[in-house]
Parts: structure tokens; C-alpha cells; sequence
């Protein structure tokens, strides 16, 4: 190549880039995730921006659900839908060999999460709250394994890293410069 390019790639949650796409009272920045889009502007990564699954399938005025309420067929097919088209693009980038280093979920989310999501905490009694209610367990948000499925399809085969959002974060403090060191060595 002639230019500049780095030839790297990082598919990133919606999010991430744009906090104003999260629900109610989850924002820890005034606009997008400073020190993770700070990292990939100084290695040199391409961002390809994932279009929120949550806003468009529920609009921007949802409230914060767990994994349980967009774990459905209907859904998994809108989901489907959405990740084909992510993977028929970046499988271009691939026919012209950049590198597809990783995909930035956001953890937590039902249906961005990477290594954890939210569920209802078990034996509830009464109406069920947010987030008092919700409990992260290990598993991957439902969005994310239908991309998950499409990429391996066309053996695009990223490291998967979640960004923890303002709910881990304040249950694990240490777990976003974990995170972005993480980041910084695959990179």
C-alpha cells in the first residue's frame, strides 16, 4: 500500500461513540468513551461503527431491560438482519486484506455484552426495577451472537473485548483499565 493506512479495523458498539444512544442514567461521559477512542486513534485503528440494535428496535426512549426481554425469535431475526449487513461489509475489508482486530461490545448491555450481560435477579417477588433488580452474569448480549454467528460465517474471526459501562464499573472499579490494556495489546 502507498499510503498511510494501518490496515486495522475496530467494530465498535454504537455507544461507545455516541452516549447518547444509552438509556437513561448510564452515561459516564458528556458525549463518547474518551479513553478508548483516544486508544484506537493512537494505534491507528479504523472505527466502523455498529448502528445501535436496542434503538432500532425500540427507539431512543427505552428503558433499560435485561437479556430476558430481547432474547425472542422476532428479534433474534431483526438482530440477524442487522449483523448479516455489518459482515457483508466488513467483508469487504477483508477481500482488500485490512485486518478486523476486534469488536467493542458494551458490557452489561442485553444485547451488546460481550462476557457479561443483565438478568433478572431470580425470585423477585412484585414488579421488577432497574437496576436494582438486574444482576451481571457470564454470557454474550443477543445482538452480539447473532454477529457473532455472521462473522464466523465468513471466518472473520476478531478478539471480542467488553467495554464495561457505568453499572460494572461501579461493582468492579478496576475493570476499565484492565480492559483498555487489554485493548492496547491487541492492537
Amino acid at each position: 500500500m502507498l499510503d498511510k493506512r494501518s490496515g486495522k479495523i475496530v467494530v465498535v458498539s454504537h455507544c461507545i461513540l455516541n452516549v447518547h444512544s444509552l438509556e437513561e442514567n448510564l452515561a459516564v461521559y458528556p458525549g463518547l468513551e474518551e479513553e478508548v477512542v483516544n486508544l484506537l486513534i493512537k494505534k491507528g485503528a479504523g472505527i466502523y461503527q455498529i448502528p445501535c440494535p436496542e434503538v432500532e428496535l425500540a427507539g431512543i426512549f427505552r428503558k433499560p431491560l435485561p437479556k430476558e426481554s430481547y432474547d425472542h425469535p422476532k428479534i433474534r431475526k431483526v438482530y440477524n438482519k442487522l449483523a448479516g449487513s455489518i459482515t457483508k461489509t466488513l467483508s469487504w475489508y477483508k477481500k482488500k486484506d485490512y485486518k478486523i482486530v476486534a469488536v467493542l461490545g458494551a458490557e452489561g448491555s442485553p444485547t451488546c455484552g460481550i462476557d457479561f450481560m443483565g438478568r433478572w435477579k431470580e425470585n423477585i417477588k412484585g414488579k421488577k426495577e432497574f437496576p436494582r433488580d438486574i444482576e451481571f452474569v457470564s454470557g454474550m448480549g443477543v445482538f452480539m451472537e447473532e454477529f457473532k454467528t455472521s462473522l464466523n460465517k465468513t471466518k472473520i474471526h476478531p478478539d471480542w473485548i467488553g467495554i464495561p459501562g457505568k453499572s460494572l464499573r461501579s461493582l468492579k472499579p478496576e475493570i476499565f483499565a484492565e480492559i483498555l490494556n487489554k485493548l492496547d495489546n491487541i492492537i
